[in-house]
């Protein structure tokens, strides 16, 4: 191919860009959009449930098994579990990021069914599930009604019947939960007085219901062989029964006498609840609420739309009375984040232009970078396409990013024609084919070191290696397609377009930039000339400026990113432990008045008698706070808002107040702060456990950089403790399992079988009704039969008293854990956080209790030692890449060399701006590598050919500051410009957009400020260097020679 192929063949190269912008525009229109890519760990989630036991009992009967069973899953990180007093179980297991969810999820399931043989037979009874951790909160649903003949139990089973299961079968749904659900159930209210008058035990009732309520099958009549016989009919009983009346009517004794004893003589049957743990509302009203879950990879805003227009379709049948409405919607945090950077991405665009244009002081000149660019960007969305990548706030800032380099390319072809063209008054074409055949190669040169710079960071591993990904493939495919692009169609543009400059005068501002232009190169020619007098000085700033990076490196506040305004926020309300549900459901309402009245409040979700830190508790209550849009807020300082509303409710003397933000990655954690896990290790106790928390939040609640600190451990809890006299149960001939199971039965609801209703299954659950289960005195109640069928009352078989215990205990890796959750305080980063509370355990823990963290804490801890490492490899690829184009080993170091200086810049930026070090300050640092090296490269690169032609290495260094000073300035004042929407970024998303854009912008400041001086000093260094070894190394070989010869 000859080096002007493309001049030649001008329709062949507009067809290689046409297709390039189509075949971007079809990734455009099928990539799908989310806030984040696929970054979240694989969690696989196990429940469980053991009715009417304390938390120790699930602890040694369920959670051992079963954990010892998961320990150990090819792929885990860590794993999680709770039991409560409310006979819940629940293990969360967590998964290294590579590790395929589909098969992390059966490997688990499999071993739960190997667990099974060692779990009481009602555990499995009831059911244990195994389901992928859906991360992506997508959207919640409510369906309320003002009517009182619509209460919660209504709304809920009409929500389950009618709502949930379209909305499950939506492409992309991933999984659908009804909270604080009112699942129907049959539930037998049993007075115990009257069965032990009658002689009848709990157990009786048991069997009664699993007899005469059961599916069976009869048979049929005329079945092959028969003869004579023409028909054959199946025979059909009445099996499962369904109504109250059918269950009202179960014999439980036929008497001697012919009388029977029915259920509804013991017994008060009605169809309710199942559970009455937890309710639900919004803004204090009675609601069905539904939360909506994405499954991964799918596109939020199709799936989003898809629901909308389904509950559009099943609103339409609605009874009179009942509406819906969507109080929360993750994709209008999603949209406004992504419209927000599609706008800065066109004032980006638009400052560029402007730059180019002043710059290059012609309309037909500005016109071919204007051209060039937008192709260069399209042209990557085709290629996200391929890689499987979606539109998310990373890759969008990446092409925000990508403007500044890609405008570069068109820039330098067009600069160089140009000035050719002017110079040696050639006709365009003859221009453009002299300067292809000088700038093809250093344009190579250049993509392929920006290549260099971004492809390596890529294949870091873990949640980081995903991040990077997705930014440094989006920039770098952009450089390849803007060489291509300038390689092809700028050269095709030039000689169409451009003409030779006229005589005729500027416009006075180009005149103006011009002259400051000039003025800006001769200074800058002074200032390297003396530069190369005062060696010392210039070794002393470089030696300055390397410790000041090592010193802000370590000393800057980190984070892994930084908290977004996502819109909302929860609030979770803790009575004293053993509260019921009543006392919690008054201050909720107390709670849901104030903060309705708040200006900036739009609804209020309450789950009361459930938290996230401890799951199913009737003396907790979880409101989520969801904020009014962005632009109708009268305060727009989300940290304010919280900050008002958790001064109020502190106040309440019953409860005390928490306030946690969203996780910031949806799925990685249950808030946006730290979650740190103490361990009993070794010999410890739980009392150590405890008294290690309490010293811990303690010392933390003097910690300024620690705030709102609270913890998922329960102590004490008031609890009856029941003592079997195990002795005088054998003697009156009576099981300890029938002790325990009656009073199970009485206090806690045992699920007995199932019924058919509306096409469904239902649950039948037995259980004393509630004047019979209130006090320790209602035990005297209770009876067995023991031996010669005497009903013996259970009070008489042990003794009882109160004491205290734990009312849900937490496992972390198998050992008894609590969680320790709180957020940075203002001012400090979650780093600095997690420092303080390390420090803490140091000095005043015992050796016994171990430290862990989990969700994004984990990934911060074990992620955040990466920086050195990437910006270790940028550097390491940029010199081999450098190296190899040049055939020489000293001529990369001036590039090299040079770089630091800009990272001086970004570390100042950030620290004047009170940023932290975080994911997208490091992810700006590469970039910073890669466009500091691509302006040296321009000085390098003609100076060494200056010099390969036997100019002086100083006269070289000068000639190519002087005449890649405009072209330098020009492209990163590009890039600057197109920086600054980022640097004062607001609104939804902003804190991503002002961490990149600040350290980037700041380190291109500094860089063609202070860092270009230092390319040439070190160039011309470098060259005294390797020329006075390579005389030595002469002087030595016609040394040598001459002995020999003597």
């Amino acid at each position: 191919m000859k080096k002007n192929f493309f001049l030649e063949h001008p329709v062949f190269s507009i067809v290689i860009s046409i297709v390039i912008f189509i075949i971007g525009g079809i990734g455009l229109t099928l990539l799908p959009v989310d806030q984040y890519p696929q970054i979240v760990p694989p969690i696989v989630k196990i429940s469980a449930s053991y009715p009417g036991a304390d938390a120790q009992t699930v602890t040694q009967a369920v959670a051992t098994p079963i954990e010892q069973e998961l320990n150990g899953t090819p792929g885990m990180i860590y794993m999680s579990s709770t039991s409560s007093n409310s006979g819940g179980f629940s293990a969360l297991v967590t998964f290294d990021i590579d590790t395929d969810p589909e098969l992390a999820a059966v490997d688990i399931q499999n071993r739960v069914k190997k667990a099974e043989s060692r779990l009481p037979a009602e555990v499995v009874q009831n059911g244990i599930s195994v389901s992928k951790e859906t991360a992506s909160r997508l959207m919640t649903i409510s369906i309320l009604s003002d009517d009182p003949k619509f209460d919660e139990i209504y709304l809920s089973n009409y929500t389950t019947l009618n709502v949930l299961d379209p909305i499950r079968r939506i492409p992309g749904v991933g999984s659908v939960s009804n909270v604080g659900s009112r699942y129907y159930a049959m539930q037998i209210w049993v007075e115990p007085d009257k069965l032990a008058d009658l002689g009848l035990t709990v157990k009786d009732v048991q069997n009664a219901l699993k007899d005469q309520n059961r599916e069976s099958a009869a048979g049929a009549l005329g079945q092959a062989p028969a003869t004579d016989i023409d028909v054959t009919m199946p025979i059909i009983a009445q099996g499962r029964l369904s109504s109250v009346g059918e269950f009202e009517d179960i014999v439980l004794r036929a008497n001697p006498d012919g009388s029977f004893i029915r259920l509804r003589d013991v017994a008060r049957v009605s169809l309710e609840a199942s559970s009455y743990a937890t309710e639900s509302g919004i803004n204090g009203g009675n609601a069905a609420v539904l939360n909506i879950n994405m499954l991964p990879g799918a596109n939020a805003m199709e799936v989003a739309k898809a629901v909308k227009a389904e509950m559009e379709n099943i609103a339409k049948n609605f009874p009179e009375g009942i509406s819906y409405e969507i109080p929360f919607d993750m994709t209008t945090y999603i949209s406004e984040s992504i419209h927000h950077v599609y706008r800065t991405f066109f004032e980006a665009l638009i400052l560029v232009i402007l730059v180019v244009f002043l710059s290059l002081q012609n309309w037909r000149t500005t016109l071919i970078p204007v051209i060039a660019v937008p192709i260069s960007l399209v042209g990557t969305f085709g290629v996200m396409l391929i890689f499987g990548f979606s539109l998310n706030m990373l890759t969008l800032l990446g092409l925000i990013l990508a403007i500044g380099i890609v405008v570069d390319d068109a820039i330098v072809v067009v600069e160089n024609v140009d000035r050719i063209m002017n110079t040696e008054h050639l006709s365009p074409k003859e221009a453009t084919a002299k300067a292809m055949g000088n700038l093809g190669s250093a344009l190579i040169a250049m993509s392929l070191v920006l290549c260099a710079v971004f492809i390596p960071v890529s294949f870091l591993p873990g949640i980081t290696g995903q991040l990077y990904r997705q930014f440094t493939v989006t920039i770098a495919v952009s450089v390849i397609i803007s060489t291509i692009v300038a390689l092809t169609l700028s050269p095709v543009m030039c000689a169409k377009l451009l003409k030779p400059a006229t005589k005729r005068k500027k416009a006075k501002i180009f005149r103006l930039i011009n002259i400051w232009l000039n003025r800006g190169n001769k200074t800058y020619c002074r200032m390297i000339a003396r530069t190369f007098n005062h060696p010392k000085r210039m070794y002393a700033a470089f030696g300055l400026a390397l410790v000041f990076i090592y010193m802000m490196n370590s000393l800057m506040p980190r984070s892994f990113m930084s908290q977004e305004d996502q819109g909302y926020f929860t609030v979770e309300l803790e009575l004293p432990e053993g509260a019921t549900i009543e006392r919690s459901r008054e201050v909720t309402d107390r709670a849901m008045n104030y903060l309705l009245s708040d200006p900036d409040v739009a609804y209020v979700l309450n789950v009361t008698g459930s938290s996230p830190r401890v799951g199913t508790n009737p003396a907790h209550s979880q409101l989520t706070v969801i904020l009014k849009p962005w632009e109708e807020r009268s305060t727009h300082d989300i940290t304010e808002i919280r900050s008002r509303i958790h001064s109020e409710l502190s106040k309440y003397p019953e409860s005390r107040a928490y306030v946690f933000s969203p996780s910031i990655i949806p799925g990685l954690g249950s808030s946006g702060g730290f979650e740190m896990v103490l361990e009993a290790r070794a010999d410890a106790t739980y009392a150590d456990l405890q008294n290690a928390v309490d010293t811990l939040r303690h010392y933390a609640a003097t910690c300024p950089a620690v705030a709102d600190i609270s913890t998922s451990m329960q102590a004490d809890i008031p609890q009856l403790y029941f003592d079997v006299d195990r002795d005088r149960a054998k003697m009156q001939g009576i099981p300890v399992s029938d002790i325990f199971s009656t009073m199970k039965a009485f206090t806690g609801s045992i699920y007995v079988n199932d019924f058919n209703m509306f096409n469904r299954i239902y649950r039948v659950y037995i259980q004393a009704d509630a004047p019979y289960r209130s006090r320790r005195d209602n035990i005297n109640l209770f009876f067995v039969r023991g031996a010669n069928d005497v009903m013996v009352p259970i009070s008489s078989l042990g003794t009882s008293h109160f004491t205290t215990g734990p009312g849900t205990i937490g496992r972390f890796n198998m050992f008894n854990s609590a969680t320790i959750s709180g957020e940075a305080a203002h001012g400090y980063s979650t780093g600095q956080a997690m420092d303080a509370l390390e420090n803490i355990v140091r000095e005043h823990l015992p050796e016994n209790i171990g430290v862990e963290w989990s969700g994004l804490s984990y990934q911060q801890k074990h992620e955040s030692g990466n920086t050195g490492l990437v910006l270790g490899l940028a550097l390491l690829f940029v010199f081999l890449f450098l190296a190899a184009q040049y055939e020489s080993w000293s001529v990369p170091l001036a590039v090299i060399l040079s770089l630091p200086i800009a990272g001086v810049g970004a570390y100042l930026g950030i620290w004047v701006c009170g940023l932290e070090n975080n994911i997208y300050f490091q992810i700006g640092l590469v970039m910073l590598v890669g466009l500091v090296a691509k302006n040296a490269i321009l000085i390098v690169e003609f100076a060494k050919e200056e010099v390969d032609k036997g100019v002086d290495a100083v006269h070289a260094a000068l000639t190519a500051a002087r005449l890649r000073f405009r072209p330098i300035v020009m492209t990163s004042l590009a890039f600057m410009l197109g920086l600054l929407p980022l640097l004062f970024a607001s609104g939804p998303g902003s804190a991503a957009r002002r961490d990149i854009g600040t350290g980037v912008f700041f380190g291109m400041l500094v860089a063609i400020t202070v860092g270009i001086v230092f390319v040439p000093f070190f160039f011309v260094a470098i060259n005294k260097l390797t020329n006075r070894s390579s005389k030595k190394q002469l002087e030595n070989t016609n040394a040598n020679s001459e002995n020999a010869q003597q």
